[in-house]
């Protein structure tokens, strides 16, 4: 984790092409992974090897994990013919999901999520692909791991991964993003469900309003991922480039899918909290109805009692049950009567 953070930069007034990070700088240390394999092998090194060059019946897979080395990222860049302009966007964390097509590459970014739940808040690292001949490279904008499930696949020899190219690479790193939307998508929906529980059992320190309002802005943030990553997702499945063999395109096809049913999830929790918040908003009312109405009794019946405790409160000479000596007793006696007589005929009608 960081232990120092400063305000995120703004590109202003600069040249296009100009590699300027604007995220959040922290002090932790750039680091490089870069794996060479093929179906019998796996090379692996903790640095930067410029002389690790792609090479046939090989898949060469370079992973920076922190942005903050501007020219050890000019210089992968020099050393693999990266556009100017892609790796700008590489730098410039405020990226929408996107999928771009150069002369040798494409570029594919898109956003890992994190929901935390006890915050409401949706943070994001954004995560940029480039695919070449025989070579991925990934730049992941935090220095946490976020394809360790992919190296460990790699490692192992399971499945297709060591057998396929570099276009399967690229798709496994971007289904190990997708899949793991479903994980918010999941807590989202968790939250939702408390939100519902919070409301028929409201405490004192649920802060109900305040949860309605961190889960909405967390959606809202989700469906802007969202929808621009669907455009990209399906561009690159009818991307016609030689980079994808047409074998990975069914692959590509079913990110697709996933995306547009993580899309349609988060549309039905929109919905849901929609009903949350009227649910809400119509517990506030009967809540404030149950008051006024226990109010409204409470004044009813003092209002007789009132008209008689008046009445003996004059200043008159002549009143003969001030006299009486059973007089104290009988007013109490009627008071407590028809005080009792009206909550009777209020319990008999449903009122209480």
């Amino acid at each position: 984790m960081a232990s120092k953070r400063t305000k995120k930069i703004r590109k202003k007034g600069l040249p296009p092409g100009t590699l300027l990070y604007t995220g959040e700088h922290t002090s932790v240390d750039v680091s490089v992974t870069m794996t060479r394999y093929g179906e019998a092998d796996l090379l692996e090194r903790r640095q930067y090897f410029a002389e690790w060059r792609p090479i046939p019946g090989h898949v060469l897979w370079i992973d920076v994990r922190g942005l903050t080395d501007l020219a050890l990222i000019e210089r992968i860049g020099a050393d693999f013919s990266l556009h100017p302009l892609a790796l700008e966007d590489v730098l410039n964390t405020q990226q929408r999901p996107k999928m771009e097509e150069y002369d040798q590459t494409l570029l594919f970014i898109v956003h890992h999520l994190h929901y935390e739940a006890s915050r409401g808040e949706l943070t994001s690292e954004q995560i940029a692909l480039f695919l070449g001949p025989n070579f991925v490279i990934s730049f992941q904008e935090h220095p946490d791991d976020t394809f360790q499930g992919v190296r460990k696949r790699l490692h192992q020899a399971a499945g297709r991964l060591r057998k396929k190219g570099a276009d399967y690479l690229a798709y496994s790193l971007l289904d190990t993003i997708v899949d793991n939307y479903y994980t918010v998508l999941d807590e989202i929906e968790n939250a939702l469900t408390e939100l519902e529980h919070q409301i028929y059992h409201p405490t004192p320190t649920n802060h109900i309003r305040t949860h309605i309002f961190g889960v909405k802005r967390a959606l809202t943030h989700f469906r802007r991922f969202l929808m621009p990553l669907r455009e990209a997702s399906l561009r690159l499945y009818r991307a016609e480039h030689e980079l994808i063999d047409d074998a990975t395109r069914v692959y590509l096809r079913d990110l697709a899918d996933h995306v547009m049913q993580i899309l349609d999830g988060a549309d039905n929790c929109r919905e849901i909290l929609a009903g949350i918040e009227t649910l809400y908003q119509t517990e506030i009312g009967n809540r404030l109805g149950n008051i006024m109405r226990f109010l409204t009794i409470i004044s009813t019946i003092f209002i007789p009692l009132s008209f008689i405790a008046g009445i003996y409160g004059m200043n008159f000479d002549y009143m003969p049950e001030l006299r009486w000596q059973y007089g104290y007793f009988t007013v109490l006696g009627f008071m407590a009567l028809a005080a009792g007589g009206m909550l009777f005929y209020f319990h008999r009608k449903g009122w209480l």
